[in-house]
């Protein structure tokens, strides 16, 4: 069957252009490649001859064809795209080809329903396993990926092609789209997967006037004249689809060239073409519209049996209609049935009127449910298809939503999931089908999610049922202390209720209870009193270790001994899921800050780096930031600011659907990290980045804010906006009895500051409050704080008594950071009162501790205070631990365990590429050459 559509004329350049790419993924130049161009102008043709080329060059070759009625089918396009590579693989290359993250992908491609993992960030863990997966499927040979009609595919698929796209650099890996022109650039993740294709884009022309003629000529005859060619041209602008489709009408219709009149040759638009396509079918027999509306209608699944079922013809009367449609142009040849064109399909299935559609797509859905078909496709009709309350079909849809959620494609459950709401379902089952609606949208942000959570645990009758929505409610919403303080009686009740049935689910309830009550210190209820009746939980359960956790929290609430607070830390850590789930989100934070509190930083670093392990081997963003967050926090306590730096660096840069409100409680700690290594510009940046410049929205989570801005302004110079935000922290710490437990920093903060602006009576009577607070708590790094700015407010000999006290304090404490600025402050002291000898040894003890802790700015004041005793410290050199960036530290860290490159990548969400780039830098920092010398390198 002659068709110029699969001829090419006229596109040497774009073929050129495609060599180049493919001479750039045999060469690791791994990129993305647009074609794009109006229905019908070849971009399918130069797709398909892309595929050939690729071939001979051996490269491997996957393709998928997006279809405007499968949006709904989550990752459809990717199950598309890698499926049958994956299901083709023996077990060996299977096992291969699924090693590390890629396993995090399995279950888009599998049956299974059930969700191990709680970290309630599956979209992305899908995302980072697919990525790995098509890097297994590179590391043998190169690769070609390419979606036709890009601009049709489903969301999830669409979020994975962006995720790809950013990490193709360094992969022997082209990824080739086509995109029909006159779409909507407007939608979020495609247009930004567009904003990553690079030149050339290719742009298929129309054929010219003498490509036209040769195809007319090779369709009607090489005597065909010149006045017909023009004509031709004229008529379809040179389009090929509609050149084809006009070249098809003249040959069916069996007149000789020479005696077509070229002014008969009308226009060809997309409406002729539709009623000429339609006019063909209907023509051919009473049963072909039939046949050519199942074809549009079962899509992927239009195999000849079911489409032949779906139309009610035999299949041997279906054969015989669908090998005349190929004959006609209409379908292409073989199995699946499939058009020719998206355009024809569309001309077939928007000529359905609105109830045989829905009758078809219904039809369609029992058809594959006879099948056992994914109830991903089924749903797909289910969708297009009129409510109608059948218990069956809502049935169908929840199981579709439970394997989209996890197989990573939340926003493909929750629309199954209002849409089964909509058959309605049976009373009963409501209140789960909300509860999972709510999980769905909670992973994607949606701020339905409260409503719907909170609607299935009121109206759920099973008292285990109501409990986990009540609970999951609470955890969705726990950083929000009104909606918290409006659901205290909500947990409290059915609490009461599910206790008989099962304790753990009560205890978790009472948990957010006290979460609640702890961000809400103005209720008569007070957290503290209540955290007590829990205090002799034996730590057996994950609820009992929970709910310890917010005893332990109670104890700095309540101005306790740190100590205290670190022993019931200790006992509420002591449950494995701490580490190796997502849990409530607050039993990490209190446990760390307890802790941190206690100066255990070792066992804090500990557990929080079994946690990062654990997340690292889920693929969850959300739960390796939150364990980062936490890390970063205490190495900064502990005076790693390098290793601080890091962390926070990772937490801040990882990516995920639902926490972008938790990049705020990241950003702060970093900036404060920042201030002390003296890189104050970078941290102003961070500020006016993220609009953390101006007023701060009042809140108990903006204390630490006020703390860390004020500390900046201080370190810039500002004393006088240092002072407010600080001062404002001290009164949010005042009203919000301890839920930020940074008062002790933030006594110490101001001192100096209103010594400095010479408002010596209050500098001196918050330096002797924050002894008195720091002595209550016997908190060692706390009480040499306090005297050592105690000592600089005082000055003369008292100054130099307590700032020695400061020192001798702090030697005892972990707190690397503060025992050095207490160093150096003594022995600045000591050198201004004329003890210079006594006074180099003091500061050069402190600058040694200070560049250890990379606080350049300390250790560069030790030096300067050095050099007026008379000392001549050297300057350190731009190599070694100190060269190192926090990320390249962070990369060279997990190197010196022994994991492979491969393993660092996927860990850290980077591509291979970076990390050999960080670990060639790193090698030449510290000057060595091999991984087997960075764990000595580091330690130096």
């Amino acid at each position: 069957m002659f068709s110029p559509t699969r001829i090419l004329l006229d596109r040497e350049d774009d073929l050129a252009a495609l060599d180049d790419v493919l001479q750039q993924a045999v060469t690791g130049t791994g990129r993305v490649l647009l074609i794009e161009g109006p229905p019908g102008i070849g971009k399918t043709v130069l797709l398909d001859e892309l595929r050939r080329r690729a071939r001979t060059l051996h490269i491997d070759v996957l393709i998928a064809r997006a279809g405007e009625l499968e949006r709904g089918f989550g990752f459809g396009v990717v199950r598309q795209l890698l499926e049958a590579r994956l299901t083709g693989a023996g077990g060996e290359e299977r096992t291969r080809l699924l090693a590390g993250a890629a396993r995090l992908a399995e279950p888009v491609f599998s049956a299974i329903t059930g969700v191990d993992d709680e970290s309630g960030d599956l979209a992305f863990a899908t995302l980072h396993g697919l990525y790995w997966l098509v890097v297994n499927m590179a590391e043998q040979r190169p690769l070609m990926l390419a979606v036709d009609d890009v601009h049709w595919a489903d969301e999830p698929s669409l979020r994975f092609l962006l995720h790809l796209a950013h990490r193709l650099p360094g992969l022997p890996v082209v990824l080739t789209l086509t995109m029909r022109t006159g779409v909507d650039k407007h939608h979020d993740t495609l247009s930004s997967l567009l904003l990553e294709t690079q030149p050339p884009i290719l742009r298929p022309q129309p054929l010219s006037e003498a490509a036209v003629a040769t195809l007319v000529k090779a369709a009607l005859g090489a005597d065909t004249g010149p006045a017909l060619c023009r004509a031709c041209t004229e008529a379809t602008g040179g389009n090929p689809f509609l050149l084809s489709e006009l070249l098809g009408d003249l040959r069916r219709d069996a007149c000789p060239a020479e005696r077509i009149d070229p002014a008969t040759v009308s226009r060809v638009v997309p409406e002729r073409v539709a009623a000429a396509v339609l006019l063909r079918v209907s023509r051919l027999a009473p049963a072909a519209p039939a046949l050519a509306r199942s074809v549009s209608v079962l899509g992927d699944a239009a195999g000849l049996v079911n489409c032949a079922r779906l139309a009610n013809v035999k299949p041997a009367q279906a054969r015989t209609l669908a090998d005349a449609l190929t004959e006609l142009a209409v379908l292409e040849p073989g199995e699946p049935l499939r058009f020719v064109h998206p355009i024809v399909r569309t001309v077939i299935y928007d000529d359905i009127d609105a109830t045989e559609r829905n009758r078809l797509h219904a039809g369609a859905a029992r058809l594959l449910t006879e099948q056992y078909a994914d109830p991903r496709g089924i749903a797909v009709h289910l969708l297009a298809s009129d409510p109608s309350g059948d218990r069956e079909t809502v049935t169908m849809l929840r199981d579709a939503a439970r394997r989209a959620l996890t197989s990573g494609a939340p926003d493909t459950a929750a629309a199954l999931l209002r849409r089964a709401l909509d058959e309605p379902p049976q009373e009963r089952d409501r209140p789960q089908i909300l509860f999972e609606l709510g999980t769905a949208e909670h992973e994607i942000g949606d701020h339905a999610a409260p409503r719907h959570l909170r609607e299935a645990g009121e109206t759920a009758r099973d008292p285990a049922a109501r409990a986990r929505a009540v609970i999951a409610l609470a955890w969705t919403t726990h950083t929000d202390p009104a909606n918290q303080r409006e659901q205290i009686p909500l947990y409290e009740h059915v609490g009461a209720a599910v206790r008989d049935h099962d304790r753990e689910l009560a205890l978790q309830l009472e948990a957010a209870r006290l979460g609640a009550l702890l961000f809400n210190p103005d209720l008569p209820i007070r957290f503290e009193d209540e955290a007590q009746r829990f205090r002799d939980l034996p730590a057996q359960s994950a609820a009992e270790c929970l709910l310890l956790s917010f005893v332990a929290r109670s104890a700095l609430t309540a101005g306790h001994a740190v100590a205290e607070a670190g022993d019931l830390a200790e006992r509420s850590a002591s449950h494995p899921a701490l580490t190796s789930q997502g849990g409530h989100p607050l039993w990490r934070t209190n446990v760390t800050f307890c802790l941190i509190a206690a100066a255990r930083y070792d066992i804090a670093e500990q557990l929080l780096s079994r946690a990062v392990r654990h997340a690292e081997r889920t693929g969850s963003p959300q739960w390796i930031a939150r364990a980062l967050w936490l890390r970063g926090l205490t190495r900064h306590r502990h005076g790693d600011l390098r290793g601080a730096e890091a962390d926070l660096r990772a937490a801040v840069g990882a990516q995920g659907l639902t926490y972008i409100h938790f990049r705020y409680t990241v950003v702060f700690p970093l900036i404060d990290v920042l201030t002390d290594r003296g890189r104050v510009d970078e941290a102003d940046a961070l500020l006016v980045d993220n609009g953390l410049d101006g007023a701060l929205v009042t809140s108990p989570l903006s204390i630490g804010s006020h703390i860390v801005r004020g500390r900046l302004r201080a370190a810039q110079g500002d004393l006088t906006t240092a002072r407010t935000d600080l001062e404002e922290a001290l009164r949010g710490l005042k009203t919000n009895r301890g839920l930020i437990p940074w008062d002790h920093d933030a006594r110490i903060a101001l001192v100096p500051v209103l010594h400095a602006l010479g408002d010596h009576d209050r500098a001196q009577g918050l330096a002797d409050e924050a002894l008195v607070a720091a002595t209550a708590a016997q908190s060692q790094r706390a009480i040499g704080g306090a005297l050592r700015v105690r000592g600089l407010v005082h000055g003369g000999k008292d100054g130099l008594d307590m700032l020695q006290q400061a020192v001798d304090t702090l030697a005892a404490s972990p707190a690397q950071l503060w025992r050095a600025e207490a160093l150096v402050d003594f022995g600045s002291a000591l050198r201004r009162d004329g003890q210079r000898t006594t006074a180099r040894t003091v500061l050069r003890e402190g600058m040694e501790l200070a560049h250890r802790c990379a606080a350049t700015p300390l250790a560069d004041r030790a030096t300067d205070e050095l050099r007026a005793t008379g000392a001549r410290p050297r300057r350190r050199a731009g190599t070694g631990v100190d060269a190192l960036t926090a990320t390249k530290r962070r990369v060279a860290e997990l190197a010196a365990t022994g994991i492979s490159n491969k393993e660092i990548a996927q860990a850290l969400f980077v591509t291979l590429r970076t990390v050999e780039l960080h670990l060639s830098n790193s090698y030449s920092k510290l000057e060595i050459h091999s991984r087997q010398e960075l764990a000595r390198a580091l330690q130096s």
